[in-house]
């Protein structure tokens, strides 16, 4: 049973058509179709009419998935039990902003080379994302399922040039405090903000961990013996905004960062200060679960939070509005400053790779490049 609708716009007067096909063996559930843009009422039905025959022939499933929206919600449906909860998010994301406004309502072998060339010019030129590349990607991974189903004939993808950007030869700047800066900053956050914000910077930026690493750390993390904080998990954003603790995206993000005796000190009168502040409204914190810092209500902080407060403190200070990563980047910074070789500085920053470390920092590397050679000019006078 279809039912039929006339509809006004701007640019004039379409048709629209719902209809009931049946029920989908897959999911047991009602299927039911929708379209609009028809410009007519006799397209309109000449649609639904291809659509009941391919349901004749093929059945509800294989004629259903054939639209790329379709195809997308099945491939979903095994794909999620393979990734984390986040990188599925991340995922559904590019689908949902670009990928499936743009092929969603079309049959998959109706998709031309020339209209996904079209699409990749947009996204890497109009658009300038950078990662174009995995755009592309994702519909030609969706397409390789369906041929694999039987649910399209080729890949377009296949046939399409990629479209590559001009070389980006200005330097990529990172952005750090100085040392006094670093101070400043620390000084003013230890005096005008509460223990828990302070103690946040202060393991920021003398261990270089990331904000969701922090934000993720729990007491059983923190060695008082042996001096030792232990990266195992991160606080991250999943499914309606939901925040969860995720193990680390490496290997190497997970590692032990050796403790200086100030840091531990700290963090011993931070947990102090926690117990005796959240025991006043019934909240035991002594568990060896407990998160570091949580809101009053001991739930997982927001991740936006640690911006504003870091914002806070920089215009007291009248310092850079920089991001909490920006401690990361110092305390890397100093530390290559200082003379520690880079594969040390890798390893306590859980970077994956020797030279992702050279590649960010390449400007101190630089520095202490030009050191060197003055250093041995000096020692040849």
């Amino acid at each position: 049973m279809a039912t039929y609708k006339e509809y006004k716009t701007k640019k004039g007067k379409y048709w629209a058509v719902k209809a009931y096909l049946g029920i989908d063996p897959l999911t047991n559930k009602q299927v039911n179709i929708e379209k609009r843009g028809f410009k007519s009422r006799k397209e309109a039905k000449l649609f639904i009419d291809r659509k009941t025959l391919e349901i004749e022939k093929n059945g509800i499933a294989r004629s259903k998935a054939t639209d790329f929206k379709a195809v997308y919600e099945l491939w979903l449906q095994t794909y999620q039990l393979t990734v984390k909860e986040s990188s599925l998010v991340k995922l559904k994301q590019k689908f949902n902003k670009y990928i499936l406004p743009e092929f969603g309502e079309s049959e998959m072998d109706k998709i031309k080379p020339a209209d996904v060339q079209r699409f990749a010019n947009f996204m890497c030129f109009e658009k300038e994302n950078k990662h174009y590349k995995e755009y592309i990607s994702n519909v030609s991974r969706l397409y390789e399922f369906a041929i694999r189903q039987g649910l399209a004939k080729s890949n377009p993808v296949k046939l399409i040039t990629i479209p590559k950007k001009k070389a980006d030869l200005s330097e990529k700047k990172i952005h750090f405090f100085t040392k006094d800066q670093l101070k400043c900053f620390l000084g003013d956050a230890d005096q005008n903000e509460s223990s828990k914000i302070f103690t946040f910077f202060h393991l920021a930026a003398f261990t270089g961990c990331r904000q969701g690493e922090l934000l993720g750390l729990q007491w059983d993390a923190i060695d008082f013996e042996s001096k030792t904080l232990t990266v195992r998990q991160t606080l991250t954003r999943g499914e309606n905004r939901r925040l969860y603790l995720e193990e680390p995206k490496t290997r190497k993000s997970r590692r032990v960062i050796p403790l200086d005796d100030a840091t531990v000190s700290i963090l011993k009168k931070w947990r102090r200060t926690q117990r005796a502040e959240w025991l006043q409204i019934g909240i035991n914190t002594m568990d060896a679960k407990q998160l570091l810092f949580t809101t009053i209500d001991n739930e997982p902080i927001q991740l936006s939070h640690p911006r504003l407060w870091m914002h806070r403190i920089c215009k007291r200070c009248e310092l850079p509005k920089l991001s909490p990563h920006a401690l990361r980047h110092t305390y890397a910074t100093m530390l290559i400053s200082e003379g520690i070789d880079f594969k040390t500085v890798s390893d306590l920053l859980g970077h994956s790779t020797v030279s992702m470390t050279l590649d960010t920092y390449a400007g101190v590397y630089e520095e202490k490049k030009t050191a060197a050679v003055n250093l041995l000019a000096n020692i040849m006078k």
